[in-house]
């Protein structure tokens, strides 16, 4: 039997079917006094920050204890104030209606991030929505009211704006990577070695401003006691680290480290200038890889990621392997308790470097010729001397 498109719709429903069972399943082992408990850390810190002044935020002696009673466990405020400066006006609300309005915020972050990037047309294009959505990190991001999906939805907002000819705007929409800049802090300087200097250029001039207004808020002893609440809480289980500085010993960890640099740096010089689509998506595999500080649910990232990387038209096997991050991703836990020794994140580590060798593989334009050729007419793949320096089209 010919597979046909409708086979592959009704497929990708029962993979998403499947996933947010899994989903309902995850949520149960959760041991939280109240919902969205990280949005409650914002909360806390807008309440705190009014009353006592935004150093104060980061005091493990004024801050923990609250924040522990309410939410049951030790949830230090690690982002820097202007997240807690977005949530001042929510606040002054009860929790659970303030909670309410910043989900319906988080999920309307997530539906722009799908209009503005997702591939495909009509069917394909929604079901590319309803898989991510029931993708364990954009799931628990909304589930605990993490702000990075807002984050993410900046960033698809400065590639739709670039992709019209407009960087200096671009560059003002990545000024938002302030309220968590790990999960995407390398996509600026990736823009830059992209040939987007404008880009660059618009979003420092406007973040420099913004980190001098940062100091001056909280003041230089922000970094003694947001190390003595990450000392507080380092025994307490919780999101287990996802990146090279965190899974691996220090000396591999940097050898790592150097290795993606180096790789990233390659690909954003060979596909220079053209679509913003892939130095984007590079910034941010390299961003999630090399980040101190990556939490599972950060890793909605690599979805704009993928969807940018499809609407470059990769090859079949490419999208195959961006399928086997969904399984990757879904079999990653919480707790380090949930599983005893095992750790799931491991696979999800060698898949994000895997694929960012794939796309250091296809940036040669004559091995993406080949292996193009080679999905086409597996029996006609060899690759003539002559096409060494072929200059092929993006994807």
């Amino acid at each position: 039997m010919r597979l046909r498109r409708e086979h592959g719709i009704t497929a990708a429903f029962g993979v998403g079917v499947v996933l947010a069972i899994i989903d309902l399943q995850w949520s149960y082992t959760l041991h939280y006094k109240l919902a969205q408990p990280d949005f409650y850390v914002y909360y806390l810190a807008a309440q705190l920050g009014r009353a006592h002044g935004w150093a104060a935020i980061y005091d493990p002696a004024l801050f923990l204890p609250p924040v522990t009673a309410a939410v049951g466990k030790p949830l230090p405020y690690l982002n820097p104030p202007e997240l807690a400066w977005l949530v001042t006006p929510l606040s002054f609300l009860a929790y659970p209606l303030a909670a309410w309005i910043w989900t319906g915020l988080l999920a309307a972050a997530f539906v722009f991030v799908w209009y503005l990037t997702a591939p495909g047309r009509r069917m394909v294009r929604l079901m590319h929505g309803l898989g991510a959505a029931v993708l364990l990190p954009v799931f628990v991001g909304v589930l605990f009211g993490q702000v990075s999906l807002i984050v993410v939805a900046a960033v698809a907002l400065a590639w739709w704006l670039l992709s019209r000819g407009r960087p200096w705007l671009a560059g003002l929409a990545l000024t938002a990577l302030i309220l968590k800049p790990q999960i995407a802090f390398l996509v600026p300087l990736a823009l830059l070695v992209g040939g987007y200097g404008r880009v660059f250029l618009a979003w420092l001039v406007a973040s420099v401003p913004l980190a001098a207004i940062t100091l001056l808020a909280t003041g230089i002893g922000v970094f003694q006691q947001m190390s003595r609440s990450l000392q507080t809480v380092s025994l307490v289980p919780g999101p287990i680290q996802s990146s090279l500085v965190r899974q691996l010993p220090p000396p591999l960890a940097a050898l790592g480290i150097a290795a993606v640099l180096g790789a990233s740096a390659f690909i954003l010089w060979r596909c220079r200038g053209r679509d913003p689509s892939r130095p984007i998506a590079v910034g941010l595999i390299a961003s999630v890889l090399v980040s101190p500080y990556v939490n599972f649910y950060d890793l909605s990232a690599l979805v704009l990621a993928a969807w940018l990387i499809l609407r470059t038209s990769p090859p079949l096997w490419h999208r195959l392997w961006l399928l086997v991050g969904v399984l990757t991703m879904q079999l990653m836990d919480y707790d380090r308790d949930a599983l005893a020794a095992v750790t799931w994140h491991t696979p999800q580590l060698i898949w994000d470097a895997a694929w960012l060798g794939i796309l250091l593989l296809t940036s040669y334009p004559a091995t993406r010729a080949w292996l193009m050729r080679a999905e086409a007419h597996p029996h006609r793949a060899a690759l003539p001397a002559a096409e060494s320096g072929e200059a092929g089209p993006l994807g």
